[in-house]
């Protein structure tokens, strides 16, 4: 699998531009990663009386599953790639810390630690070979449909393959 990921702060624009971005993209998996609780089940109900154990649950419903549980980050890739063609596009939202290189959206830059193969924000990285897209944070319209006229063409060269990392 293919892995377009996008990370920054909280309402610095990143979720407005995927839904604008994944309209022209192949079909995708998405992976959203939040610092945000899922809200519970009704202590009352099956799935929140056996999600009461603390043990990791599965819940199948008719749109899906829902996993209550700790995943390593590796363990849900792992998971995610083992259940997608090889060659899938899968489009994260979050997990700034992960290993392989992201688009970066951000009022200020990002940590010097993190893999990042594009920053989008008011000031140019550090790292003069890493590209810049000049844009205000929150983004705005303009700067939304801009991007997305950019990453339309240009997003196979931010979609590294899965287990590429900073090092690879």
């Amino acid at each position: 699998m293919r892995i377009l990921q996008v990370a920054g702060p909280a309402n610095s624009g990143k979720t407005r531009l995927l839904e604008a971005l994944l309209v022209h993209l192949p079909a995708a998996h998405i992976i959203k990663w939040s610092h945000h609780p899922i809200a519970e089940d009704a202590p009352a109900s099956d799935s929140g009386r056996l999600g009461a154990t603390g043990l990791p649950t599965v819940l199948g419903h008719p749109d899906g599953l829902v996993w209550r549980g700790t995943l390593s980050r590796t363990q849900v890739y792992a998971m995610v790639a083992s259940t997608v063609d090889p060659d899938a596009l899968v489009v994260v939202e979050g997990d700034k810390w992960a290993p392989h290189p992201k688009i970066w959206i951000g009022a200020e830059l990002p940590p010097s630690a993190l893999a990042v193969g594009l920053v989008i924000g008011p000031k140019p990285p550090d790292d003069s070979t890493v590209p810049w897209r000049q844009a205000e944070i929150p983004l705005p319209d303009d700067a939304i449909h801009e991007l997305t006229a950019y990453l339309r063409v240009a997003w196979p060269t931010y979609a590294v393959p899965y287990g590429r990392t900073i090092d690879a």
